[in-house]
């Protein structure tokens, strides 16, 4: 068998192990997981020769893996809040949110002076402010 079909199989197996565990229902996911374990196992002992076979199960791995990918919940990865505003005394993370921080708006242009100064250190440092 080529380098890479085996590649594409153990990328294929380790992304479908991986959604399986994803699954709410934990009878569903250990179904689903005994269910790859063996159906990869039991067609480990295909010959290379039989590349169009081979071909047709990683078919349907593919098309196995797409249907995971639509079915796993995506709470997973937003339980993981990472951006937002925090509150820091003293060095440490207080727990809780801090309010954010409003801009102060002028009536000419609606630039706050902040955006302004950093956008003419910008030019500045790119040249284009100072050019005679």
């Amino acid at each position: 068998m080529e380098v890479s079909k085996k590649r594409v199989i153990l990328s294929l197996y380790r992304e479908l192990i991986y959604y399986s565990k994803l699954i709410s229902n934990k009878e569903e996911k250990l179904s689903k997981l005994n269910l790859i374990k063996t159906t990869f196992k039991k067609n480990k002992s295909i010959p290379e020769t039989e590349s169009e076979k081979i071909d047709k199960l990683i078919e349907d791995g593919q098309k196995k893996l797409s249907f995971l990918k639509i079915m796993t919940p995506r709470e997973y990865a937003k339980s993981y809040k990472t951006s937002g505003v925090y509150k820091f005394e003293d060095g440490k993370w207080v727990e809780g949110s801090e309010e954010k921080k409003s801009k102060r708006q002028y009536l000419d242009h609606g630039i706050d002076i902040m955006d302004l100064r950093r956008h003419n250190h910008l030019t500045r440092r790119m040249q284009f402010l100072d050019r005679r």
